[in-house]
Parts: structure tokens; C-alpha cells; sequence
């Protein structure tokens, strides 16, 4: 608010009351009296509506500054004691704002202190500055500790903090040049550490009589190359197509379990006089005679069970 009373010309009339000459002519008084509303309007204006009737029933500008700062900044003990309570609570984020503006805030929190009553000694101001700074700064908190106590003052040690930040953001700039200076180069440089790591897992390094070219993936023109049959695509050969591969792998699984399951493997005979054992076949029971081309007839009827101590006639 102090500035825009400023940039209209009306601040005048906050810090001083003086009154128009009255040798002035009529366009200095026309003026004078233009420039003193619009000090009065810029307040109405550039306050929260809730507040507007703290100051409706005056038409002075300094009149409804006064009140406003003794609603808003009374200098009683309460405000005192938030003021303090909030300087010493001030720390340095160095993701939002520079170490100069962390100076600056906590020079405007000792001038309300101030205007409220009560100065804060300069040994805790420069303190305070020093108080609740990132890790890179110890080695310069460290030496402030270690001056005069007339050089121990917040001006000195806001000097010393901002030429240590410019070299601290020197000194960044330096370790990520590698990362800033050339984004093409660093990238090309990143994807053929990420080839060489992925070829050492493989074991693809191990083998000596292994051919630098020999695992290399191998880019054809757009449109040419060699073609699939059974996928009707291009890029490689029906041979190595892993879905071919797939599908006639399911198609044996699929016969053999049908073959198992239908009655030619475990058909029912109406002959019980006649029982054959393969051994060799999928299903190793079998009754069905028919079913074999090649048979023999069984010399011993005796077959030992799994425990080779009892026998079962066959």
C-alpha cells in the first residue's frame, strides 16, 4: 500500500500534515485537493472488503492509515512477543529464495520490533542469520564465530553470506558443466555405458572367439529385410518367429493330451481274458489287444510289485 501511495503522489500526506499555501492558485489548490482524495480512495480500494468499515466514517487519508495500523500493528506487549517469537523462528530455504532475500526479511522483522516497542541487539541478529543455515555454509559459520566482536555485526555477516553463495552456485555450475555443456554428447555417452553393462550381464563378454559384430541387432532399410509367412510381417524369417514356434509346441501338447484321454487309450474290452502291460507306452495299462501290431505272448505269469518281495500272477 506505502507504494502505490507513492506512485500516485499521496504519501505525502500520511507522514505530514501540511496544508495547501494559501497563495497557491487555483489549479495548485485543484490539484492539492485531487492528490488528498485520492490518497483517502487508494486506501478504500486496496483494502479486503470486511475491513471497509473500519474506515467509512472518515474522508482524511492519514486519518484511516492510523487506523488501520492500530487495528492491524498495535504496539502492546501481545505483538510484541509474536514478533520476536516469529524473528527467531526465520530460516533460510534455499529452494524458494537467495540468501540476500533470507537477510533481508530478517531485517524487516527487527524494524517491526522495533516500530513495536523493543530492539533486538545486533550480537542476536547476526545470530540469527547464522542460525539455521544449510550444511554448505558451516565452513563460513565457523570463521564468522571466530571474529571481533566489533566486526560480529548482522551488516558484516551478510556480506560474508552472499559472497559465499555466489560461490556455492559457482562451484555447482562446475559440477554440472559435464551435464549442461553438451546434452547430445553426455546422452550418446550414457546409452553406450548402459550397452556395455547390459553385454558384461549377458556373459556375452566371457566367450573370446566371440565376434565383436556377431550379437549386433541388425537394422534394415524401411521396407526391405527378410519376411515372415506365418505372420505376413517383415524383419525376420518364419524359422524365427517365436510364435510359430509357440503354436506348434500348444498343437503336440494338445494332440498328446487328446490321444490320452480319448477311449482308443483307455478303451473298455468286453474280452476279460486277455491283459497287456507296455511299458513303453503312454498309457501303460491297456486290455485292448487290438490296439497293438506287434505282441508277444508272456512266458511267466509272475511279475514282481514295487517292493520286490511279492509277486502278482499277470
Amino acid at each position: 500500500m506505502k507504494v502505490v501511495l507513492m506512485d500516485r503522489g499521496c504519501w505525502s500526506f500520511i507522514i505530514e500534515d501540511k496544508p495547501c499555501p494559501e497563495q497557491a492558485t487555483e489549479k495548485e489548490k485543484f490539484e492539492y485537493d485531487w492528490r488528498k482524495q485520492r490518497c483517502y480512495t487508494t486506501i478504500y480500494q486496496g483494502i479486503e472488503r470486511k475491513f471497509l468499515p473500519l474506515i467509512r466514517h472518515t474522508t482524511d487519508g492519514k486519518e484511516a492509515w492510523n487506523i488501520l495500523k492500530t487495528n492491524f500493528e498495535p504496539t502492546s506487549r501481545a505483538r510484541l512477543a509474536v514478533l520476536i517469537d516469529e524473528f527467531f523462528e526465520f530460516k533460510f530455504n534455499p529452494v524458494e529464495e537467495t540468501i540476500g532475500i533470507f537477510c533481508k526479511r530478517v531485517d524487516e522483522k527487527k524494524t517491526q520490533v522495533k516500530e513495536a516497542g523493543f530492539e533486538i541487539p545486533e550480537l542476536l541478529i547476526a545470530l540469527q542469520l547464522i542460525r539455521r543455515l544449510p550444511a554448505e555454509y558451516d565452513h563460513l559459520v565457523q570463521t564468522l564465530y571466530r571474529l571481533k566482536d566489533e566486526e560480529f555485526n548482522h551488516r558484516e555477516v551478510e556480506k560474508q553470506l552472499v559472497n559465499e553463495a555466489r560461490r556455492i552456485q559457482l562451484k555447482q555450475k562446475d559440477l554440472n558443466l559435464d551435464y549442461t555443456e553438451n546434452a547430445y554428447t553426455v546422452g550418446s555417452f550414457r546409452l553406450q555405458e548402459t550397452s556395455k553393462k547390459s553385454s558384461e550381464r549377458s556373459g556375452a563378454v566371457l566367450d573370446p572367439s566371440r565376434n565383436p559384430g556377431q550379437y549386433r541387432k541388425i537394422h534394415y532399410p524401411k521396407g526391405m529385410g527378410p519376411s515372415c509367412d506365418f505372420r505376413s510381417r517383415k524383419g525376420h524369417d518364419a524359422s524365427k518367429c517365436y510364435k510359430k514356434r509357440n503354436k506348434e509346441k500348444k498343437q503336440s501338447f494338445v494332440s498328446e493330451t487328446s490321444f490320452c484321454g480319448s477311449n482308443q487309450a483307455f478303451g473298455v474290452s468286453t474280452d476279460w481274458n486277455h491283459f497287456l502291460i507296455d511299458t513303453a507306452a503312454t498309457s501303460h495299462f491297456c486290455y485292448e489287444r487290438d490296439r497293438f501290431k506287434n505282441f508277444k505272448e508272456l512266458k511267466m505269469t509272475n511279475a514282481l510289485l514295487a517292493d520286490k518281495k511279492s509277486t502278482c500272477e499277470v
